[in-house]
């Protein structure tokens, strides 16, 4: 039962409400995965794991959100393999990835290394633009916070003000920094979900993010765009979790309504009932 609690992955799907979509981007999918933290070979297994459900949701991208390793020894214990697993992936447009905290810890020039050798484009305070549908889709990957290696000014350098973004940042805090340069939504980790989650609660561990508690996980608004946290895959220091499991999440990309706070109510609603048909589905290599 110990190992189910830990094991066992959620697919959480997501209606993503990005600001500033092109209406042709409508319903473009993308699947994250975050907090890795390959230190066990039941971790491996369970990356492995992942990987088969990110395929088998066929999305046009993928996003990895940081921490693969939690030290030195286990990133060189375990690299090789990572590498291996994580070039399964093959989604049809391409796989983004940027560092987190343990990452910058554990030695990220090797750990990119090797993403980069699985056809991962790593993204370090640096953008790519892409076309899909005939339109342009900006893809910005910010440095870690926690490493002193955020820059969301450089990040956003080549971004263009009428640019779409989805902004890929560990930690959730980031967007404390990068707000006035109009993300068009964030993507982060980092927290693990907050480890435990009482219902109708959240979790009741002391906040580590100075943005606020209510940004452990899932989705939430920020100012005048959304970030959504991703629960992770892995564990660190306690292999624990009570009622949060490690999560793929599967987004499909709607725009977000601005003009009034009706509209935006609508939204939330609109976001709920995808959430709702999209029922979790629930995984397990045990």
């Amino acid at each position: 039962m110990w190992r189910r609690t830990i094991d066992a992955i959620d697919v959480e799907g997501i209606a993503l409400p990005v600001r500033g979509l092109p209406a042709a981007l409508k319903g473009v999918s993308a699947c994250q995965i975050s907090d890795l933290h390959v230190d066990r070979d039941e971790d491996l297994e369970r990356l492995e794991s992942a990987v088969k459900v990110i395929n088998g949701q066929r999305p046009d991208l993928v996003f990895l959100t940081g921490d693969y390793f939690s030290t030195p020894e286990t990133r060189q214990h375990y690299l090789v393999p990572f590498r291996r697993a994580l070039a399964e992936l093959n989604p049809t447009v391409g796989v983004f990835a940027i560092a987190g905290n343990h990452d910058h810890w554990a030695s990220f020039d090797r750990i990119d290394e090797a993403l980069r050798s699985a056809n991962i484009q790593t993204l370090s305070n640096e953008s790519r633009a892409l076309e899909i549908r005939g339109e342009r889709l900006m893809i910005v990957g910010i440095d870690d916070l926690w490493a002193r290696q955020a820059d969301p000014q450089r990040s956003f350098s080549r971004v263009r003000p009428d640019d779409c973004t989805i902004v890929l940042a560990h930690n959730p805090d980031t967007a404390l920094y990068a707000r006035y340069l109009r993300p068009g939504v964030m993507l982060s980790g980092h927290t693990h979900g907050g480890v435990v989650r009482i219902p109708l609660y959240g979790s009741p561990l002391k906040s580590i993010l100075r943005i606020g508690p209510k940004f452990y996980a899932g989705l939430n608004r920020y100012n005048d765009f959304y970030i959504y946290t991703n629960r992770g895959l892995g564990t660190y220091w306690l292999r624990v979790r009570i009622n949060c499991h490690p999560e793929v999440s599967r987004f499909e990309l709607v725009p977000m309504l601005e003009n009034a706070d009706e509209e935006d109510a609508s939204q939330l609603r609109r976001v709920r009932v995808a959430r709702a048909r999209k029922r979790a589905r629930r995984v397990s290599h045990l």
